[in-house]
């Protein structure tokens, strides 16, 4: 999400590459905190656990992002998209990782409590990411 304000600082509209239907997988740091509390008290030696509470798609960013601003959404070209996040960023921007927490939920009995990633919108640290005098 940061990174789609950011674009806004470098385009004038918050961006997504392509159709915009990349997804990553998201996690509220307080999760994340409560699954490696569980893990250190009950989980086994070796364990791999996966905190994940949901995923949304590029594009639903963007156009929350645009909402929140008063601007406009575009789609980026992947040219275009380095010269707004830079090599890494759009690669990341114009790819999906999905992952899963089921042996976290089935072996820890962790739940997400912070599931909707799109209640962050508008918060004034992602906001000032938007500015372009920053």
């Amino acid at each position: 999400m940061p990174m789609t304000y950011q674009s806004v600082a470098a385009t004038g509209a918050a961006c997504y590459v392509g159709p915009g239907l990349n997804t990553y997988s998201h996690v509220h740091i307080d999760d994340v905190t409560r699954l490696f509390t569980l893990a250190l008290e009950a989980g086994r030696a070796g364990g791999l656990n996966h905190a994940v509470a949901g995923e949304v798609p590029n594009r639903w960013i963007a156009e929350s992002v645009a909402n929140d601003l008063g601007c406009d959404t575009r789609s980026a070209t992947p040219q275009e998209a380095v010269l707004v996040w830079g090599e890494l960023g759009a690669l990341v921007m114009a790819a999906s990782s999905r992952l899963r927490a089921v042996r976290a939920q089935r072996e820890l009995g962790w739940r997400p409590e912070h599931t909707d990633m799109l209640s962050t919108i508008g918060e004034a640290r992602l906001r000032k990411l938007a500015d372009h005098s920053t």
